[in-house]
C-alpha cells in the first residue's frame, strides 16, 4: 500500500497517519476522517496533508484507493508477497527516529546488570532468541516465555534488570501481568510491538513498533510476519556488542 511514497518526505505527525493506515486498513472504511484524526492522535488537517501529499484529491478517495487494495489482496491472498510490506518497515527503519530508538535501547542495556526477555507463543520464541544471541555477544539475559509462571513473591528491586517485552498485539493478558509486576519493581521496560498506542505501551520507558498489515488464519491463528522483529534484535545485539566491546562467538 503506498508502495511509492518516499517515507522520508512525511512530516512525524503525516507519518502516524500513514502507520496507522497500514496497520488498520479494513478499519478504515469505517471511519470518518474525525474519526481517523481522533484514532491516530493527529488533526484532521494533517490527514488532508496526508492525502496531498499521496496525489489524492482527499479523504474519500483515500477511502477508494485503501478498499481497492484490500480486494486487490483479497483476490491475490494465497499468493501473499511478504516483500511488499517488508519494504515499507525498513524504509522505516532507515529514517533518525529509529536509529535515535536504537541508542537509547542499547544505553538502557549497558546500564543494566540483567535483560530479560519476555514473550510467549510466537513471541516467545522470539524472546529466547533475542536472549541467546544477547548471551552469545557476551550479555547477561535469560527469557521468561511460561504464561503461567507465577509471579515475584519478595519484594525485590530490579532497578538495574531491564525487561524487553514482545507482543504483536501489545494487548496479551499474561505478559502485560509480567511486565506490570517487573515495573511495580522499578525494572526499565522496552516494549517491541506492533502497536504503538497498545496498553504495553503504557507500561513502556521506551516503545519500539513495526507496523506490518496483520494476517490471520480463519480459525484466527496470528500470522504477522515477524522478520521485523528478528531484524530489531539482531540489530540491537550488534550495536551492544559495538558499544560495549564484546566479541560474539563464532
Amino acid at each position: 500500500m503506498f508502495h511509492n511514497i518516499d517515507l522520508k518526505s512525511l512530516s512525524e505527525l503525516e507519518l502516524d497517519v500513514y502507520n496507522y493506515i497500514i496497520s488498520h486498513p479494513k478499519k478504515i472504511q469505517q471511519l470518518t476522517i474525525r474519526q481517523l484524526a481522533k484514532e491516530a492522535h493527529v488533526s484532521t488537517t494533517t490527514i488532508s496533508r496526508f492525502c496531498q501529499k499521496m496525489n489524492l484529491s482527499g479523504y474519500s478517495e483515500l477511502k477508494y484507493v485503501i478498499r481497492d487494495e484490500l480486494q486487490t489482496e483479497q483476490r491475490t491472498y494465497s499468493s501473499y508477497d511478504i516483500s511488499t510490506p517488508l519494504t515499507d518497515f525498513f524504509t522505516k527503519v532507515s529514517r533518525d527516529e529509529f536509529d535515535e530508538q536504537l541508542s537509547r535501547w542499547v544505553a538502557m542495556a549497558l546500564a543494566a546488570k540483567i535483560i530479560v526477555f519476555v514473550g510467549i507463543g510466537s513471541s516467545g520464541n522470539l524472546a529466547s532468541y533475542g536472549a541467546r544471541f544477547l548471551n552469545n555477544a557476551g550479555g547477561f539475559s535469560f527469557a521468561l516465555t511460561d504464561p503461567v509462571r507465577p509471579a515475584f513473591i519478595r519484594e525485590y528491586n530490579l532497578d538495574e534488570t531491564l525487561v524487553v517485552a514482545l507482543s504483536v498485539s501489545g494487548n496479551t493478558e499474561n505478559v502485560l501481568a509480567k511486565v506490570a509486576d517487573f515495573k511495580q519493581r522499578h525494572a526499565k521496560i522496552i516494549a517491541i510491538t506492533n502497536h504503538e498506542n497498545s496498553p504495553i505501551t503504557k507500561l513502556a520507558d521506551l516503545t519500539i513498533s513495526y507496523y506490518m498489515p496483520e494476517r490471520s488464519t480463519k480459525n484466527h491463528t496470528n500470522m504477522t510476519t515477524q522478520v521485523p522483529v528478528v531484524y530489531l534484535l539482531e540489530t540491537f545485539v550488534n550495536q551492544f556488542v559495538e558499544a560495549s566491546g564484546q566479541s560474539p562467538e563464532l
